[in-house]
C-alpha cells in the first residue's frame, strides 16, 4: 500500500471539514485521528497540522505576517498595514506585531517568503556600505 503524505492527509481532512456544522466536527476529527493511527503514521501528526495549517489557509484566502518595529505599533498604523496587505496579496490578513529594539525605527514587514524592510538599521547599513565601495 502507498502511503499517505501529511499534505495529503491535510487535503482530505480539509475537505471532510468544509462546511460541515460545529457538532459533527469532533466525529469526524475521532476517524481521522483514529485513520492517522491505523495507518501508523502518528509520528507524521505534527507535519500533518502543519500541513492543514496552509491548506486551509490557501483555501479559505488567509495568509499571516509580521510587522517589526523598533517601539510598539500604533493601532492606526497597524490597521493600515493589514489594509495593504490586504489589498497587495488579495487575502484576509493575519497581523502579528514584534519589537526589536536594534531596528531603530521604521518597520520591517515579513509575509510568507517576502521581507519589506522600510528599518533605519537596514538604511544606515545600505548608506555605510556605499560610503565603502
Amino acid at each position: 500500500m502507498k502511503k499517505i503524505s501529511p499534505k495529503q492527509y491535510a487535503c482530505s481532512l480539509y475537505e471532510a471539514i468544509k462546511g460541515k456544522p460545529k457538532n459533527e466536527l469532533d466525529d469526524l476529527f475521532n476517524n481521522f485521528l483514529k485513520l492517522v493511527w491505523q495507518n501508523k503514521d502518528w509520528k507524521n501528526l505534527s507535519k500533518i497540522v502543519s500541513s492543514f495549517g496552509k491548506v486551509y489557509s490557501q483555501a479559505e484566502g488567509l495568509t499571516e505576517a509580521t510587522v517589526v518595529t523598533a517601539k510598539g505599533i500604533a493601532g492606526s498604523l497597524e490597521k493600515s498595514i493589514k489594509e495593504w496587505l490586504a489589498d497587495t496579496t488579495g487575502k484576509t490578513v493575519d497581523l502579528k506585531a514584534e519589537v526589536d529594539q536594534s531596528l531603530l525605527g521604521g518597520l520591517v514587514i515579513k509575509r510568507e517568503d517576502t521581507i519589506y524592510d522600510a528599518s533605519l538599521k537596514t538604511r544606515l547599513t545600505n548608506l555605510k556600505n556605499s560610503f565603502n565601495k
